[in-house]
């Protein structure tokens, strides 16, 4: 079976990087004819490009069209069918690609001769409606053989990317809620997506139900005794098993021996046809099936070659990621979802809507819970509720249901070209009265907004509302009752005050806010997409339709954000922005900034300038130092770095936006920077400053110089910044040794134990109890946090213990559960919050310790808080599933985790369940332990609950900042 990965894909496009060169030089000698195109898929004779190549041969006989073949078999079939065409390797299929105005491909440009693309007008007709992150969107697209995860790799490879889609002329989409997938993954600008319909598709859309599964059926039965066998039988329900790839790993879905025999079991009993279709870019074989029941049938691509025209033959399909379910939903085919592997695919992939609401729910994780939803879904009541579901997706997702879109790329593509378009000449015959395409486009759940108004604190939108800041007042029509309306970010939900009668609604939104237990705090900086639920409906529509002149955009200006509202992606659009002034803002005018920043003398304040991970947080050690210089020398001015004001600091404290000329003020002036990373480039050192560099925890992963394949680059940027440290702050004796080496620190390193965790060591009850109820932790449940560390080959929070479902699989352990979901702060500005019951996502949680403090326990793999929560008898499991990949590609450890860890180190996800369920029952190992004891006394010996008094006695006594 064919294999593909994406970093082999990626090696092999870098080896061509000649050829392409090559290919771009001659292109610019060779004339294209607008007349002459080009079409071809990945797949083969099939997907959108045969669909438009069909059609413009029949509106448009005299274009010369040719089709590009990648194989011989493909070749013959194609002049069978009457086509131009030629294979697309060799002098021929790169002379047609060069000469041709317009190329058509479903894939990528592989699909015709890449080396003759250079120039041409490229269609992108893509392969389905991506549930799967794509290209930019996930760093397993992005990936090298072998020097994958040196630094700079990722970007390269992006870089490449970005060049290959800025030659895309058009790329046709379902929908604009599709459109912005595609927009992110191929770089595009919007002008190029056009939610113009998949052709694809049109062929599910056009005719009668009827009509189409007759035709679908008759095409299945001759795809099936090509093969060698008999066409689909008369009677039975006929299901479809259509898995996705999976980057290269085996699929882990084949069935073991004994599946194999309870599956042909259930085929007899239920009097049903299996088709298996697996992806011809996976690892696994089926066969076995099908030699052991007729009822199971093979229907590779060698069988037939584009599987959704056949959609409608079948009454049910079954997968997992794939985006066969959008197909099938327009279709009005439910489907099954079956995902044993869901931890580890979207630890690796990715996905742009949270599965749960793609599936309609849990998963099935076995064959015998698929066959057992197989049954319910053929019939009855759970019939029902999987065509809502899949209408629900449809709805979501498709903009067009009149099987018109290879009409409407067709006018597009002549628009590009600047040709006429003849709508009578264009027009595909008109369906039969019986169509039932009028009532499939109707759905009972619509939204539309009809004007939107802006005010602040001083012009409230109407005497109910007590405005606190910007407020955003939305009216229009509703076809359903509104039962929640909010503008749904990645980290963050805005949600709105509803009025509603009849079909017209008003709604309000507070744009300044409280958030765990902090008021007046602006939304973190991002897009907010306006999102629905209508009573009834089985889930949320992130669709909205804009009228009038309130589609252009609406600008909100307030001394804690800026924003923008506009129509986007198929609903309304918020986007916040820092506070910045309009000549703080932009590339050029930080520029001017730092400019200036460096060109003026510093007046020497007697504040410190506090910054946590990159201003991205007010946390760590920075924080707790921050708490101590303000009980013992409150006359000190304490600024922090924030990256918007949607970050809450201290009581006392001064925020000072990342970018703003009082920032540039500010590191110039302050006595004492107190940074628990890199200061990066842009600081330099003035006279009266020192730095105190707090480090941000102990290390089981290499830093800095320790790591593999370190470049010259790296080690002049690491020795120029530890170079910036007046003294170095560590929690132990172990890392004072290997920041010393790691970073070739000379300096003085001062081993205090680490500030952050005093609150863990010193909280109360009293103050944990509010703690666990500021976070939505109810007094008799058992809080288990899980807190990964990041990977340095995937920008969002990797998740190996399927998150969303895990507190399902911990309802059957004693006692109530609840988790608590932290990404690392890196993963802070990727990805999404997760949104299940009994989960609570506290990844903008500013500090770390409390989420220590709060837990019953604590899960992470190679973070650092292993260290942390050790000083006290919190249950800590270490979790650990991709330990070897971590070690050897990623990032190396200083000592043995396995041979050394006092705690239970589980490596799947059952391991992790067995171990929780002993804590449950109260089967806890001794919190005395003498491995636990040595590992204390090696890691966490001055963790006593009065680090930061030790830390801040040092500022002042090194005269860091001067006296009172």
């Amino acid at each position: 079976m064919a294999r593909f990965t994406f970093s082999a894909g990626n090696a092999r496009a870098l080896a061509r990087a000649p050829l392409y060169a090559l290919g771009a030089l001659i292109a610019l000698l060779v004339p294209r004819s607008p007349r002459r195109w080009v079409l071809a898929s990945g797949i083969g004779l099939g997907e959108g490009s045969l669909v438009l190549h069909e059609h413009v041969r029949a509106v448009d006989p005299a274009r010369h069209l040719t089709w590009l073949a990648s194989s011989r078999a493909e070749l013959a079939e194609a002049r069978a069918r009457g086509l131009r065409a030629l294979p697309k390797r060799g002098p021929r299929g790169l002379w047609a690609t060069l000469r041709a105005g317009v190329v058509v491909v479903t894939h990528g440009f592989g699909d015709v001769n890449r080396f003759g693309v250079s120039g041409a007008r490229v269609v992108q007709l893509w392969h389905g409606i991506p549930l799967k992150r794509l290209h930019l969107d996930t760093g397993a697209a992005l990936r090298l053989p072998l020097i994958g995860s040196l630094p700079g790799v990722a970007r390269f490879v992006a870089a490449l990317y970005r060049r290959a889609g800025a030659q895309i002329a058009l790329f046709p989409v379902a929908s604009e809620r599709v459109g912005a997938r595609i927009r992110t993954a191929f770089g595009l600008p919007a002008s190029r997506v056009i939610a113009v319909g998949d052709p694809r598709d049109d062929v599910l859309l056009r005719g009668t139900a009827a009509s189409r599964r007759q035709a679908a059926r008759a095409l299945v039965s001759a795809a099936l005794r090509a093969a060698g066998g008999t066409g689909l039988p008369d009677a039975g329900p006929v299901v479809l098993y259509a898995p996705t790839w999976r980057d290269g790993a085996p699929d882990a879905a084949i069935p073991t021996p004994a599946e194999w025999q309870a599956i042909p079991a259930w085929a007899d009993r239920a009097g049903a046809t299996l088709l298996i279709r697996s992806h011809p870019l996976g690892q696994g074989s089926y066969a076995e099936g099908a030699a052991r029941s007729p009822r199971i049938r093979l229907l590779g691509r060698a069988a037939l070659t584009d599987v959704t025209p056949a959609l409608p033959a079948v009454d049910l399909v079954v997968t997992d990621y794939s985006s066969i379910a959008f197909d099938a939903a327009i279709a009005e085919v439910p489907s099954v979802f079956f995902a044993p592997d869901l931890p580890q695919y979207l630890a690796t992939r990715g996905l742009y809507q949270p599965y749960r609401e793609f599936s309609g729910g849990e998963p099935a994780t076995t064959w015998a819970e698929t066959l057992d939803r197989v049954d319910a879904a053929l019939d009855g009541p759970g019939r029902q509720a999987a065509l809502a579901h899949a209408r629900w997706l449809r709805d979501e997702l498709v903009d067009h249901l009149d099987g018109r879109a290879t009409e409407r790329v067709y006018s597009a593509i002549l628009e590009l070209l600047g040709e006429p378009v003849d709508a009578t000449e264009n027009a595909v015959p008109a369906r039969p009265a019986e169509s039932d395409d009028e009532r499939r486009s109707v759905t009972r759940y619509r939204l539309t907004l009809t004007a939107i108004a802006t005010s602040d604190r001083s012009t409230p939108p109407d005497a109910h509302v007590e405005a606190r800041g910007p407020v955003l007042a939305l009216e229009g029509r509703a076809t359903a009752t509104i039962e929640s309306l909010a503008l749904v970010g990645p980290r963050q939900t805005l949600h709105a005050a509803v009025e509603q009668h009849g079909d017209r609604f008003t709604a309000v939104v507070e744009l300044v806010g409280e958030r765990w237990g902090r008021a007046g705090l602006a939304p973190a900086s991002g897009e907010y997409r306006l999102e629905t639920r209508f009573v009834g409906a089985p889930h949320a529509t992130a669709r909205a339709a804009v009228e009038g002149a309130i589609a252009e955009p609406v600008a909100v200006e307030h001394p804690l954000l800026r924003a923008e509202l506009r129509a986007d992606a198929g609903t309304l659009v918020l986007r916040v922005e820092p506070p910045l002034a309009d000549d703080e803002r932009g590339a050029s005018a930080q520029k001017r900034l730092e400019a200036q920043y460096r060109r003026r003398t510093a007046t020497p304040e007697n504040a410190v300038f506090f910054e946590s991970f990159y201003s991205q947080t007010v946390a760590c050690n920075p924080l707790a130092i921050d708490r101590e210089l303000a009980r013992v020398r409150p006359d000190v001015t304490r600024y922090w770095s924030v990256v918007d004001r949607s970050i809450a600091v201290p009581e006392g404290a001064i925020a000072i936006v990342e970018g703003s000329a009082e920032w540039w003020r500010v590191r110039a002036d302050a006595r004492l920077l107190v940074v628990n990373d890199w200061l990066r480039k842009r600081w330099m050192p003035r006279p009266h400053q020192r730095v105190l560099q707090t480090w941000h925890g102990t290390m089981l992963k290499r830093l800095a110089l320790d790591r593999e394949g370190v470049g010259l680059r790296t080690r002049i940027a690491v020795r120029r910044e530890s170079g910036r440290w007046d003294a170095l702050l560590a929690q132990n004796d172990y890392a004072a040794a290997i920041f010393r080496r790691a970073y070739a620190f000379r300096g003085p390193v001062w081993v205090e134990g680490y500030p952050r965790t005093d609150a863990l060591v010193t909280m109360s009850a009293q103050e944990r109890a509010a703690l666990r109820a500021r976070l939505g932790v109810r007094p008799d449940q058992r809080a288990v946090l899980y807190a990964p560390t990041w990977r340095d080959d995937t920008a969002q929070m990797v998740d190996y213990l399927d998150l969303p479902g895990l507190p399902a699989a911990l309802a059957a352990l004693p006692g109530e559960h609840v988790v608590l979901v932290r990404g690392h702060s890196r993963t802070l500005r990727h990805g999404r919050d997760l949104d299940a019951e009994g989960l609570i996502d506290v990844t903008t949680y500013p500090d770390m310790a409390d989420l220590l403090a709060a837990a019953d326990v604590v899960i992470t793999d190679y973070s650092s808080l292993m260290f942390d929560i050790t000083a006290v008898d919190t249950p800590l499991v270490l979790f650990t599933p991709d330990l070897e990949h971590y070690r050897r590609e990623l990032r190396g450890f200083y000592f043995d985790l396995l041979a050394e860890a006092p705690v239970p180190v589980a490596r799947t996800r059952d391991e992790v369940l067995a171990e929780l369920a002993h804590l449950a029952a109260g089967d806890a190992r001794p919190t005395a332990s003498p491995a636990l004891q040595r590992w204390r006394e090696r890691f966490t010996p001055r963790d006593d609950g009065r680090a930061s008094e030790r830390v801040v006695a040092r500022i002042l006594a090194a005269g860091m900042l001067p006296p009172a």
